[in-house]
């Protein structure tokens, strides 16, 4: 984040580390020379993951919005070039479970086998 606040900050933009607030984004960059409004999402390399509401932000805001990428952070962070619109891109939706669940007599009832019986002294 501190690479992509610098980036706006050297084009003369107002700009306001905002990632805590949960409003879908990290990063408010306001161009005050032209009125352009930026809400930045800041991401590392590798795979990129947006929250259900950073997604439902970039969807909505498709005239604002936009994906900074930094890469090589550990050493020399570099900023690639900015992505207006993330959301135009094929996002697949990620899906995890929620919870598993046991029914209680599961754990107090002693297991039953049930076989059927052989058919023992019949002629065969």
């Amino acid at each position: 984040m501190r690479v992509v606040m610098e980036f706006e900050q050297a084009q003369g933009h107002q700009v306001y580390d905002v990632h805590e607030k949960n409003l879908g984004y990290d990063i408010t960059s306001l161009d005050v020379n032209s009125g352009e409004l930026r809400l930045i999402e800041a991401a590392a390399t590798g795979t990129i993951l947006l929250t259900p509401n950073e997604h439902r932000v970039a969807e909505d805001r498709r005239d604002c919005y936009w994906l900074y990428v930094v890469t090589n952070c550990a050493d020399q962070p570099t900023l690639q070039e900015p992505i207006k619109d993330p959301a135009r891109f094929p996002w697949h939706e990620v899906t995890k479970v929620a919870h598993y669940w046991l029914q209680v007599n599961a754990m107090t009832q002693p297991m039953q086998v049930r076989e059927d019986e052989a058919p023992y002294g019949e002629d065969g």
